[in-house]
């Protein structure tokens, strides 16, 4: 089962999906990385700016625009 998931377009608005993904992940135990060049903190995790500058390992990402 993957366990890192990226939500490349995640979102500090928890009304967009981008957000409701972030949090829907983390709820179900999942490590979640969130991608937004412009967000900074996303329900209190640091972003990345890409996919490629996430140090570790990525075992699944999902896509939000």
């Amino acid at each position: 089962m993957a366990r890192v998931v990226a939500v490349v377009g995640a979102s500090r608005d928890r009304r967009k999906f981008g957000n409701k993904a972030v949090r829907a992940f983390l709820h179900r135990g999942y490590d979640v990385v969130p991608i937004n060049p412009n967000a900074g903190l996303i329900e209190g995790m640091s972003t990345y700016a890409s996919v490629l500058d996430v140090p570790g390992a990525i075992d699944m990402a999902t896509v939000y625009l």
